[in-house]
């Protein structure tokens, strides 16, 4: 769970640094495993051997080398075959911070398959022993989400982070946490957290409260979306709240209905004991976070920095909601 919360922190960073196409292939980078540093490494250079699937800059165009070869004469070698123009996007700009800030979100992407292998190998020695299953349940469908997430990603970058293709792959990183709670929470010691008392009390309104929490992670994604679209376009920091389209105000607003419904389950379990208070007074820190960093886009023309702390208060609210509700279902009234 830690591995994927950086996952999604470095996705926030990717973002907020326009990032997307640092790496115009998947999964490799510029056609290699380790991504290039300068820019002669991606430039046509005479004399130079360059291996199949290599990538590389030449008069404004991308280019990917079809075999091995032994570059002399680019135009020849392209009316040879040897040379092709990548056809799955037009994107052709080499910039190293990019580059590599994105190659390490793949990096944290796929180093967080081992634990998830691991997991799943847990889990089925354990339900052999005590024939407990369900956690090997959430393991499996934990795996096929990262594998569904990470052809996800490749679909990012072959369509040049198309529009809402970013919130989907958003979406899929927010299932995967989703699924390691439900794996951790048929583990845990659900007696640790006395929820009986308060069965009765919240339940509808926290479940409206997490639904409202995820559509309002789908609009900020989207907001996000037209800020990058602004970034490309060179408009200034400080003009790009002025320039959003006016549908961003859904997301402004709305943020006040959702702490509204927020308010009205946490004041019924007011007076929650243990692990059940311990939840409460989580949630109250992240909606204050949330409000503050929203409230910094705003006043000081939507900061770098506060990014990627606002979406990881929104991901921590939506997995606090869907906690609680995993332990109202351990009980029965």
């Amino acid at each position: 769970m830690v591995m994927t919360f950086l996952v999604v922190l470095a996705g926030s960073v990717v973002r907020m640094t326009g990032s997307g196409m640092g790496c115009p292939d998947w999964p490799k980078c510029f056609g290699l495993v380790i991504p290039p540093t300068e820019v002669e490494e991606v430039t046509w250079q005479a004399g130079e051997a360059y291996t199949k699937g290599r990538m590389l800059l030449n008069r404004d165009t991308l280019w990917v080398a079809q075999t091995e070869v032994l570059s002399t004469d680019f135009e020849a070698e392209c009316e040879a075959g040897f040379w092709r123009a990548y056809e799955k996007h037009d994107y052709a700009v080499f910039n190293p911070l990019h580059t590599w800030v994105e190659f390490i979100n793949r990096l944290l992407g796929a180093l967080t398959g081992i634990p998830a292998l691991l997991l799943l190998g847990w889990t089925f020695w354990r339900g052999i022993k005590v024939r407990h299953w369900k956690p090997l349940v959430w393991a499996v469908v934990h795996l096929l989400l990262l594998g569904l997430v990470a052809w996800l990603g490749k679909k990012v970058v072959d369509g040049n982070l198309i529009p809402f293709s970013i919130t989907i792959h958003m979406l899929g990183a927010m299932a995967i946490l989703i699924s390691l709670a439900g794996l951790l929470h048929s583990v845990w010691d659900h007696q640790s957290f006395d929820y009986a008392e308060f069965l009765p009390r919240g339940k509808r309104w926290i479940a409206i409260a997490l639904v409202l929490t995820i559509l309002q992670l789908v609009l900020g994604t989207q907001v996000r979306e037209q800020v990058d679209l602004l970034n490309h376009a060179e408009v200034l920091r400080a003009e790009w709240i002025e320039a959003l389209p006016g549908w961003w105000k859904m997301h402004r607003s709305g943020s006040w209905l959702v702490l509204a419904v927020q308010i009205l389950w946490l004041t019924q379990l007011r007076k929650a004991k243990g692990g059940l208070l311990n939840m409460v007074r989580l949630v109250y820190c992240l909606l204050c976070l949330q409000i503050c960093t929203g409230l910094l886009f705003v006043i000081l023309g939507m900061p770098a920095w506060a990014q990627p702390i606002h979406l990881l208060m929104a991901v921590g609210l939506v997995l606090s909601h869907v906690w609680v509700l995993m332990h109202y279902r351990s009980y029965r009234v």
